[in-house]
Formats: structure tokens, sequence, C-alpha cells
């Protein structure tokens, strides 16, 4: 049987419903279960947190829902993916909201926005509108985890913040001699291993490549470089081509 049209609620937002597992939905929720699903009192449909649980509901009026198990007894519960998969991105002038989309869809858990010296001028800087987006396809592509989305920073202030025992790589052009990313990732330890990293990061750079300080300093912080094949890939084509080999190996580790 199909699965049940979806909605993403925020835990805090659920955390609202009364004790028989009514809450009052917003003017946006009501606008998709109503004008969007075309959903009328009574109809089923799921409810999904973003942190790994899933209930079902029903629509109780065009106001309202309510769950169909306790919030303390979702009918499905997912662990946390494993290990993190974060992307961390130089913004470019069109392709970011695809970016994001198309990121959520294929399994990537962080996403990183990043300013660099040779971003474009008029690069996008959209996170509430980022966060719709994922907000939207973590509904559309049945995910139980939605992203995390982590405010815009510079690279060379960025470089340190990952954990210390993450495995970190830089994807670089025109250095044909770089270990491929699938060849990197296939270094990682098995998933599960005490030893292997329970965090990944890749990052993506601007359209003119990253600089030679942006290069250097990554290093000095225990950054990888890496390429992505043969071809010079524009920044949106480099990050979902990324993400399909990080989540694809991912899977492999995890059957």
């Amino acid at each position: 049987m199909a699965e049940l049209r979806r909605l993403l609620i925020e835990a805090d937002r659920l955390r609202d419903a009364d004790a028989d597992g009514v809450l009052a939905l917003d003017a946006t929720e009501r606008h998709y279960l109503r004008r969007v699903l075309r959903l009328r009192p009574g109809d089923p449909f799921d409810v999904v947190d973003g942190l790994g649980h899933r209930w079902t509901a029903g629509l109780v009026s065009g106001e309202e829902l309510r769950l169909s198990q306790p919030l303390a007894e979702p009918l499905e519960c997912a662990p946390a993916p494993s290990p993190v998969l974060g992307l961390a991105v130089v913004g470019v002038r069109r392709g970011m909201d695809a970016l994001m989309r198309m990121a959520c869809e294929l399994g990537i858990d962080r996403i990183q926005p990043l300013h660099s010296r040779w971003r474009t001028p008029q690069a996008e800087d959209r996170p509430e509108r980022w966060q719709t987006i994922l907000k939207e396809a973590t509904e559309q592509c049945e995910r139980l985890w939605k992203p995390e989305l982590l405010a815009v920073k510079p690279a060379a202030a960025w470089w340190s913040e990952p954990d210390a025992a993450a495995a970190r790589a830089l994807a670089t052009t025109r250095h044909h001699t770089l270990p491929s990313l699938a060849a990197w990732l296939n270094q990682q330890q098995a998933v599960g291993s005490d030893q292997g990293p329970k965090e990944i990061w890749l990052a993506i750079g601007p359209e003119a490549g990253w600089s030679e300080d942006e290069v250097l300093a990554a290093g000095t912080q225990g950054w990888t470089t890496v390429q992505l094949g043969p071809s010079i890939l524009r920044t949106a084509t480099a990050a979902v081509a990324a993400a399909t080999l990080m989540t694809n190996w991912r899977s492999m580790r995890n059957p």
C-alpha cells in the first residue's frame, strides 16, 4: 500500500498537542493539507518531526489535526544516520535552492553554506527560504531525519569547526594526482567500527575555485584534498555528484 502523504511539524510544536493528540494547524499547514493535498476532515496522513519519528494523524477540521498514536509512542522510530554526512558549499548566484533540495533527497545530514575569496558577489544567502525547501524536501522524499542547515560562515573561520575526529575532505580541480573522493571514502573505517569516523565532511568551492591560501588554511586544520574526476564541474553539479557518492558509500556499509 502506498505511503500516506507527510507533514513535517517540528518537535517543539508537536508538544503543544493536547491530551487527546489534537494540535492546531498554522496557516501554512492548513494550506498544504487542504489546498495542496486536498484532504478533507477524517482523511489520514503522516506526521514526522524531522528527528526520526513518525505518527499517523487525521484532519479533524480545517483548523486542527489529531494524532492517532500518543506523542510518546510514535508509529515509527529511526536512529540517526551514521556516520553523519556533511556538505559544505560556497554559495552560487543561481542554483542554491535546487542544491538544497537535492542534498536532502540524496541523504545529506548537515549543510554548511560558506563564503570564500572567489565567491560570486551576487550569490544567494536565503536561510529562511532554504529551511522551507529542506522541510518540503523531507516531506516529499519521506526522510525521517531533516537535514540540519548551519548558519552561513566564511570558509577561513569554519575550517576548524567540525570535530577534529571527523573525516574532512576538500574538493579541488586540476590536480589529477589527488585521490578521488570515492577512493578517499573507501579508506575510511567501516561504519560501526570504534575507529571509524562518526562524521564526514566534504567542502565544495566556488565557480572560480579555492584560493591557494584557503587550501593551505584547510590543510593546517586536517582537511585532505580530493578530486571529483577529470571534468571541471560547476559548484552545484559538484555538490550533487559528491552527495551521491557519499550517501551511496554509506548505504553500502549499512545494507
